[in-house]
């Protein structure tokens, strides 16, 4: 088998078994075909299976300092070196190569990145504004309102909010996530309420077809979600960067600000890990003492709780 046998059997691999979204495939792919063009280089010849059996700590160095030279962060070079051992795991699998040496090469230092919530007050504003642009549809405006909604009210990740069939938009809704995971995510009344009036609003017949589209009738793209959040930011003094993802982080910091427990959080945003919902536990001093005062038995019998 060729070098590149392998690389499509580990492609399907982590498509069949491991069941990543093709989202993901295409990282895993792109970093480890990034890689590979780099040691051409770094090597002056033609990969090889054999190629990869004789690498050197100094070239993985060498590869991760050369992806750093051309700006891309510390993040980057984690998630990419994470694809690459992910393809060396799978050739170890058939002894093709020692994973001493990849295994030696340490992971770049990251910087905390907190999640950037939108304040409640914003989220509420741009939930009850009347138009959000100009000589624009108003059914639009009621279809980015009903996305912040459902966003801000379940957690979900714009792709999956994307992915919602109109007939499936019920109080109780199951939802796929990453992994192919299954939840189960709850529609509070006035969500379902901006939705009917989205839906109502809509020139096209949403009744056998997606959810949310676009001002041709197809399938809404994530990417005009979050530019058009880009476009309303200094408008409604939004943070830096908000995308869609930034309702999501607000869905979670609100819950837990407000007495939410972990786990349940981790459930809701369907976390397969509980550390990947522990950053939303870096609340302010304000908000921990209301947590404290609400929650502690001292406190509510100090108050004459029973």
């Amino acid at each position: 088998m060729t070098l590149n046998d392998y690389i499509s059997e580990w492609i399907e691999e982590l498509a069949v078994q491991r069941r990543y979204s093709e989202c993901t495939l295409k990282a895993y792919s792109s970093d480890l075909h990034e890689f590979l063009l780099f040691l051409e280089m770094h090597f002056g010849q033609q990969n090889s299976v054999e190629t990869l059996k004789t690498l050197q700590i100094s070239d993985f160095r060498a590869w991760l300092s050369h992806r750093l030279s051309n700006g891309l962060s510390a993040r980057s070079n984690s998630r990419a070196l994470s694809s690459v051992k992910s393809f060396f795991n799978y050739l170890a699998k058939y002894n093709l190569v020692d994973l001493e040496t990849i295994y030696s090469v340490r992971r770049p230092k990251l910087s905390k990145l907190l999640p950037k919530p939108i304040q409640q007050n914003v989220i509420f504003e741009l939930l009850n504004a009347d138009c959000f642009f100009e000589n624009e549809p108003l059914w639009i405006t009621e279809r980015d309102k009903a996305i912040y909604a459902l966003l801000y009210c379940t957690g979900l990740r714009i792709s999956e909010a994307l992915n919602i069939k109109t007939k499936d938009v019920n109080t109780e809704m199951q939802i796929r996530g990453k992994g192919k995971k299954d939840r189960i995510v709850i529609l509070l009344p006035d969500v379902i309420a901006q939705i009917d009036k989205y839906i109502t609003s809509c020139p096209y017949d949403l009744n056998e077809g997606f959810l949310f589209v676009g001002v041709k009738g197809k399938k809404l793209h994530a990417s005009t979600v979050d530019n058009r959040l880009e476009k309303l930011r200094l408008q409604y003094n939004l943070p830096m960067h908000s995308g869609a993802h930034a309702f999501r982080h607000s869905f979670a910091t609100h819950l837990i600000q407000n007495g939410a427990d972990l786990r349940s959080v981790q459930d809701l945003l369907g976390h397969e890990s509980l550390s990947s919902t522990q950053i939303y536990t870096d609340v302010d001093d304000y908000n921990l003492l209301k947590i404290y005062e609400r929650a502690h038995p001292l406190e509510k019998k100090s108050n004459g709780d029973t």
